[in-house]
C-alpha cells in the first residue's frame, strides 16, 4: 500500500489550485509596445557606444572555458581574467566553449543580444502564466515592459558584466509556465539548479505545492547533470564539490566584504545595518530563517489560489534574499515582477486600481537608472551606486532599496491574498428563483 501511494504521488498532478482565468489582450498594444522598445534599445545602443561593455564576468567565463579546453585547473585563481574565481559547477564549462570561437568583444555583444531576447521571452512566459491570450497584445505588453527594463540597474549591470543570470531565470520561468501534466515540467528548474544552485529553492516550492513528479524530475535532472560534470571534469568536480568551493561565500565576496553595496541580500542588508564586516552573524541567520519560512508559506498559499506567477516571484525573491551573496545583477526577477504588478492593477477596481498602479511604479523605481554624477559627467546610474550622495535615512534607503522593496511587496502580497480570501468567503451563493 505504501509503495502504491508513493507511486501515485510521484506520477499524479493534483488539481489543488484555482485555474487561471483567460484574458484576451487588445491587438492595439502591439504597435506602441514595439515602438517604445525600438526607441529604448536605440537610446541604449547610443549609450553603450560611448561606454562599451566591460565584460568583467564574461571574460571570467572565457578564461574558465579556455582552462577547460587546455586541461588546466579551472577553479584556481589566476587562470581567469582579473584573477576572478570561477564560481559555477563543472557541468557549465562545455556550454561556454562555443564562446571561445569568436573574438571576445564580438562574443560579448552576441551574448548580450541573446540575453535581451531571453529577458523578453521570460516576460512572454509570464504573460502565459497570467492567462493572457492574443499574440499581438501579448507581444505589445512584453515589448513595453522590456523598454522600461532596459533602463534598470539589474539588467544593465547584467549586460555590462556579461552575466548568465537572465538565462538561468528563463529556465525557471519557462518551466513553471508549462502545463501541470507536462512530462517535461521540472527539467528547466533542474538545469537551472545544476547551473547555479540557488534555483534549488524552486524544487522545495514544487514539493510544497504537491507537484511531486515535477520535483522528482527537477532533482533527477540536477543529479544527472552533476554526475555528467564529474565524468567530463573529474578534477574540477572534486575541487568544486568536495573541497567546499561550492558553498564558500567568502570566495565569491573576495575582498569586498558583506557590506559592499552591490551585495543586495539579507547578509549585506544586516551587515550594513549593524556596521559590521563579519559574515554569517546570528542576526543574518535569524532573518534568513524568518524570510525563508514566510516566503515559502506565502508562495504556496498564492499558488493554491491560482496565482502561480506571483508565487514564482515570491520564491525567486526569497532565493535572492536568503543567499549569502546576491549581487545587484541577480535581481532581474524584476522583469516578471513588473508584468505581475501590471496584472494586479488590471484586475483591481476603483480606488484599489489606483493604489495598485502606485505600488507598481513605486516597486520598479528603486531599480531604475537615475541621472547621477560619475567621473565628472552626469549619466544614468543605479540608485545603490549613488547612496554616498545622500545623508542619514536617505542614504540608508538608497543603499538598501532592493531588500526593503521586496519585503514591503511580500507584506502587500500577504494582505492582498488575505483580503481576496475574505472576499471570496463572504460572497453569497446565487439564489435559485426558478423554484419557489
Amino acid at each position: 500500500m505504501t509503495i502504491e501511494r508513493i507511486r501515485r504521488l510521484a506520477t499524479g498532478v493534483p488539481a489543488d489550485h484555482a485555474p487561471q482565468s483567460r484574458t484576451p489582450l487588445p491587438n492595439w498594444l502591439l504597435v506602441p509596445g514595439l515602438a517604445l522598445l525600438a526607441i529604448s534599445l536605440a537610446a541604449y545602443g547610443a549609450f553603450v557606444r560611448d561606454r562599451p561593455f566591460r565584460g568583467t564576468d564574461f571574460n571570467m567565463y572565457l578564461g574558465a572555458a579556455h582552462a577547460f579546453i587546455d586541461g588546466q585547473p579551472v577553479y584556481q585563481l589566476g587562470y581567469t581574467t582579473l584573477a576572478l574565481p570561477y564560481t559555477y559547477p563543472p557541468i557549465t564549462l562545455p556550454f561556454l566553449t562555443p564562446l571561445t570561437l569568436l573574438d571576445p568583444r564580438t562574443a560579448l555583444i552576441v551574448f548580450n543580444i541573446v540575453g535581451i531576447a531571453a529577458m523578453l521571452l521570460a516576460l512572454w512566459f509570464t504573460t502565459k502564466m497570467l492567462g493572457y491570450e492574443g499574440t499581438p497584445g501579448r507581444l505589445g505588453l512584453v515589448a513595453a515592459v522590456g523598454a522600461v527594463l532596459v533602463w534598470t540597474e539589474p539588467l544593465q549591470r547584467n549586460l555590462d558584466l556579461g552575466q548568465i543570470n537572465i538565462f538561468v531565470m528563463l529556465l525557471v520561468v519557462a518551466d513553471l509556465a508549462l502545463p501541470g501534466r507536462s512530462r517535461f515540467k521540472g527539467i528547466g528548474i533542474g538545469v537551472a539548479t545544476a547551473t547555479k544552485l540557488l534555483p534549488g529553492l524552486f524544487v522545495v516550492y514544487l514539493l510544497l505545492t504537491r507537484r511531486i513528479r515535477a520535483a522528482i524530475v527537477a532533482t533527477g535532472t540536477f543529479v544527472g547533470l552533476t554526475l555528467l560534470g564529474a565524468i567530463i571534469q573529474p578534477g574540477g568536480s572534486y575541487d568544486y564539490w568536495l573541497t567546499g568551493r561550492a558553498f564558500d561565500s567568502h570566495r565569491v565576496l573576495m575582498s569586498s566584504g558583506p557590506r559592499y553595496g552591490g551585495n543586495q541580500s539579507l547578509q549585506g542588508f544586516t551587515a550594513r545595518l549593524l556596521g559590521t564586516d563579519q559574515q554569517n552573524t546570528i542576526w543574518w541567520m535569524l532573518s534568513v530563517a524568518v524570510v525563508l519560512v514566510g516566503g515559502l508559506a506565502l508562495a504556496t498559499a498564492l499558488q493554491r489560489h491560482g496565482e502561480e506567477a506571483m508565487g514564482m516571484l515570491v520564491v525567486g525573491f526569497t532565493m535572492l534574499l536568503i543567499s549569502p551573496v546576491s549581487w545587484s545583477h541577480y535581481w532581474i526577477w524584476i522583469g516578471p515582477m513588473a508584468v505581475v504588478l501590471i496584472d494586479v492593477a488590471r484586475r483591481s477596481r476603483g480606488a484599489a486600481r489606483l493604489i495598485a498602479g502606485v505600488v507598481a511604479v513605486a516597486a520598479i523605481a528603486p531599480f531604475l537608472m537615475w541621472p547621477g554624477l560619475y567621473r565628472g559627467e552626469v549619466i544614468p546610474r543605479g540608485l545603490i551606486w549613488q547612496a554616498n550622495q545622500f545623508d542619514g535615512l536617505a542614504q540608508r534607503l538608497a543603499v538598501d532599496p532592493y531588500v526593503s522593496t521586496t519585503l514591503v511587496l511580500f507584506a502587500l502580497a500577504a494582505l492582498w491574498l488575505y483580503w481576496r480570501s475574505r472576499a471570496e468567503r463572504t460572497v453569497l451563493p446565487a439564489v435559485d428563483t426558478t423554484n419557489p
